[in-house]
């Protein structure tokens, strides 16, 4: 059971570093038939934003995004045609200090992840901030972060426990009641692959922790039935996980692997430095505390040199994992760095039911009622925003 009362007096602060790698590569599946393109976009906004971190339409079709470089939360007339800000930064009431994802929930209600504050905020269709929920958690005197990977319309929360004893070679996906404070593990998955280096001697020994980057891992999302998706790395499979507990396996896919280069190296560091998500939690006497961000502050990512890499990179991109709202799962592949990833997209059977790809530069940020939210970047590192109708498949 989780609630948000204190535990034992205790004192522990720690750093973690996780990275939402965007944007890196894909490769076409074996035997697969030619890729369907989106064509031209449908409406665009004019104005541009610094990083599109989240976004979420509305079922009158006005438009929320989350931009957390900016420290901005917009919406945007459904032509895409004007907008305005919503709340403003700060840790009060209304106020927010860098909003990242946001997830749909009932009734036009959003879900926004509040990284500055350190909470998640849920956001009433007129644009009013509800109420909060604090990520860092009291688990019965364990550290408990809940930084959700998805939400579904009864308001329950889904994401991968992060904290006290959290490194390992697999990790659980759970469904969280806010509201009751009940938790249930609905599958469990491969993580990336990490090395351990020791240093110092018995009374001021330090561990370092770091990962392989582009190690094989699996993946998840959630649709808003609250059926779980997971796509395995193993053999490139995706199981859907309903919410009676019943699960769907689809066949394994077949890829072509991509050999790691030092391109593909150097394109990792930087959506590392620019995108990865660097985390602070203190636990003072029982009060816990919570400082989050997007990006190095402008620091520059590691040398690649420093990391252990595979000879080759795994089917997906677990950071391109999500469920349209018709229930399709869209997955980003992998390929060479400078490449287009495209994108496979799965049935509620867990089968293949084609491959899209983007114009060049997009990015895929979000779903419509039968649209497609793609980002274009600039040669100055800004973003610009565009729709694009559903392709069929």
């Amino acid at each position: 059971m989780v609630n948000a009362t204190s535990g034992a007096a205790r004192r522990a602060q720690f750093s973690l570093t996780f990275t939402a790698v965007l944007a890196l590569a894909a490769s076409p599946a074996v035997g697969q038939e030619e890729p369907t393109d989106v064509g031209e976009a449908t409406a665009r906004y004019e104005e541009p934003f610094s990083m599109i971190t989240g976004l979420r339409e509305l079922s009158d079709g006005r438009v929320m995004v989350a931009d957390a470089l900016d420290e901005s939360l917009y919406e945007l007339t459904a032509d895409l045609k004007s907008g305005i800000k919503l709340g403003r930064n700060g840790q009060g009431p209304q106020e927010y200090k860098q909003p990242d994802a946001l997830f749909a929930m009932a009734g036009d209600t959003t879900l926004m992840t509040d990284l500055g504050n350190g909470r998640l905020t849920i956001v009433a269709p007129d644009g009013a901030f509800a109420r909060t929920i604090p990520i860092a958690q009291d688990d019965d005197g364990r550290l408990l972060l809940v930084l959700p990977g998805g939400v579904d319309g009864a308001g329950n929360l889904f994401f991968r426990p992060m904290g006290d004893g959290m490194i390992g070679d697999s990790a659980a996906v759970v469904r969280w009641d806010p509201a009751g404070g009940l938790t249930d593990t609905l599958a469990t998955i491969k993580l990336q692959d990490v090395t351990e280096r020791s240093s110092g001697g018995a009374n001021n020994m330090r561990t370092e922790v770091m990962p392989v980057p582009l190690s094989p891992q699996d993946a998840w999302a959630v649709a808003g039935d609250g059926s779980l998706a997971v796509v395995r790395t193993v053999d490139y499979s995706v199981e859907w996980v309903r919410p009676d507990g019943s699960i769907v396996r689809g066949p394994a896919n077949t890829w072509e692997p991509v050999k790691i280069r030092s391109a593909d190296k150097e394109e990792w560091v930087d959506q590392m430095a620019n995108t990865g998500l660097m985390m602070m939690v203190t636990n003072d006497s029982g009060e816990l505390r919570t400082s989050m961000r997007r990006g190095m502050g402008g620091r520059g990512g590691p040398d690649p040199d420093s990391f252990q890499w595979p000879e080759v990179k795994p089917p997906f991109d677990p950071g391109g994992v999500d469920v349209a709202p018709d229930g399709t799962l869209w997955v980003r592949r992998f390929v060479a760095a400078g490449e287009r990833p495209p994108y496979d997209v799965f049935g509620a059977d867990g089968s293949l039911r084609g491959t899209v790809t983007f114009p060049e530069g997009r990015s895929l940020v979000g779903f419509g009622r039968g649209s497609l939210y793609l980002s274009r970047g600039d040669d100055l590192g800004f973003q610009w925003l565009e729709r694009y109708a559903m392709p069929s498949l």
